[in-house]
């Protein structure tokens, strides 16, 4: 009896969908939108061009083109990588410049945007050569139906949300992106789930037909970039300023922990500071290494080492959060000091606009219970816990101060750099503001939003904290502190 022949393979389909990625960066998810504030993007890291790779990679075995849709602002920063997607075959089309959640985008913004999407279609036709002729809203919902309507108005030649693609964001491609911490757990499964299977989801579906580009299924052909009319400047940086005899000095004060998984995020955004900081005061920055026992000194040198204005402290041992502070402040002799949190739970960008509250104080303290403050991914029980403690020392100071320990914080140094210091870590920061309220000082609170950290976890031992503050409460109360 001859052998049963094996059942014949089922045929691909003949009209597969066009194929579309989404060039955006793996924090540009909007399932982190609600809890990630868009002030991190400017620290995170850029990963972009590892899963635009893994995307030319997949699409170069399965002899297939697709259409890439781009967020102008990276074709802005990485000329290179877009050059790469048209070279390997693939159509180029528009993202915006970055995303924007289109439902608290208010009228009187929509023409700013508008132009930013323009900007973007130039920056991709600027880096290619070539018209762009599609788009697609990367956080598409209803609220985008106007910001649709207005771009095809504008000369787009189609809408690729309404093409019948499945779009695929390259940074589902990218499966070793960084893990994030202190966001909530569904928020983070909903983020890292899809990176498990994502790539060998795309090959089996391209394994069974190869795709095409929007362009080549809608017949539109490739045209060169044509001229257009130029738009309105964008807003550019202000450029770091060479440190002034005339303006006020002022020195940052970085304590850190075994903050080794942050520090490449926190000098990112010291760069920020630096620029923003040029034109209001002559600045340097003091980075203080309480004991690490990770590669944070290491990490440290190889990042500020030999920079201008910058000074780096080593403790030998742990010694807490408010000794460090301590001991950036006798590291220097500005007549201003700030102390700003390594993690950077709270902006630092903040530091201009509490900078000119010290007019008339002596202390200048981020508040998150301050009216106009907030919170943001901070345990429930945790914020219950801050906020009774505080209100104690509301009480008991008759004070109007809402957040006592906040190391977010600007001095007038001759104010504090001789108070004596009996507390350790975490309650020093409180200890301090109660003596400048108990000398006759005065503090002042800058609304600000306290966010949990991304990286590396928390120095604060809760129990031990809990029960020195009400030691220290304490005190207070019998005059002990003064």
């Amino acid at each position: 009896m001859p052998p049963t022949s094996p059942a014949p393979e089922p045929s691909p389909p003949r009209n597969a969908p066009p194929l579309g990625f989404l060039v955006c960066e793996w924090f540009h998810d909007q399932a982190l939108a609600a809890q990630l504030s868009r002030r991190h993007w400017r620290r995170l890291p850029a990963r972009a061009a590892i899963g635009v790779e893994s995307a030319l990679a997949i699409c170069a075995a399965h002899q297939t083109t697709a259409t890439f849709f781009v967020l102008g602002a990276i074709a802005a920063e990485q000329p290179g990588l877009v050059r790469r997607i048209v070279d390997a075959g693939h159509e180029v089309a528009s993202a915006g410049w970055l995303p924007v959640d289109l439902a608290q985008c208010a009228t009187a913004a929509r023409d700013a945007e508008l132009v930013a999407w323009e900007r973007a279609r130039r920056a991709l036709e600027a880096v290619t050569g070539r018209a762009v002729g599609g788009f697609a809203v990367p956080w598409a919902t209803v609220d985008a139906a106007w910001l649709r309507q207005a771009l095809l108005a504008a000369g787009y030649a189609y809408d690729g949300d309404t093409q019948g693609l499945q779009l695929v964001p390259t940074w589902h491609l990218d499966k070793e992106q960084p893990r994030l911490v202190g966001l909530p757990a569904r928020t983070l499964r909903d983020h890292y789930a899809p990176l498990a299977h994502a790539a060998c989801s795309l090959s089996q579906r391209l394994a069974l037909a190869p795709h095409r580009s929007i362009a080549a299924a809608l017949g539109i052909p490739v045209l060169p970039a044509p001229l257009r009319a130029p738009l309105p400047p964008a807003s550019v940086p202000r450029p770091a300023a060479a440190v002034s005899a005339d303006l006020p000095r002022l020195a940052v004060i970085v304590p850190l922990m075994n903050e080794e998984a942050g520090l490449p995020s926190l000098a990112v955004e010291l760069d920020a500071v630096v620029q923003q900081l040029a034109a209001i005061a002559a600045w340097e920055f003091v980075f203080v290494d309480d004991g690490s026992t990770d590669r944070t000194w290491e990490l440290l040198q190889s990042l500020f080492a030999g920079r201008a204005n910058v000074k780096l402290v080593q403790h030998a041992q742990n010694r807490g959060v408010s000794a460090a502070i301590r001991t950036g402040m006798l590291a220097t002799d500005a007549p201003i000091l700030a102390s700003i949190d390594g993690d950077l739970s709270y902006d630092p960008l903040e530091l201009e606009r509490m900078l000119p509250l010290l007019a008339g104080a002596d202390v200048v303290t981020a508040s998150p219970y301050h009216r106009d403050g907030g919170v943001k991914n901070v345990p429930p029980w945790r914020l219950s816990l801050s906020r009774t403690l505080s209100w104690f020392y509301q009480r008991l100071l008759r004070s109007e101060v809402r957040t006592w320990t906040s190391c977010f914080r600007i001095y007038r140094r001759a104010a504090v750099v001789d108070l004596p210091q009996d507390q350790p870590g975490f309650l020093g920061t409180a200890e301090l503001l109660v003596r400048v309220l108990r000398r006759g000082g005065v503090v002042r609170e800058h609304p600000c939003v306290l966010e949990a950290r991304l990286f590396g976890l928390s120095k604060m031992k809760i129990l031990r904290t809990i029960r020195g503050h009400l030691r220290l409460l304490w005190q207070v109360a019998c005059g002990r502190v003064r």
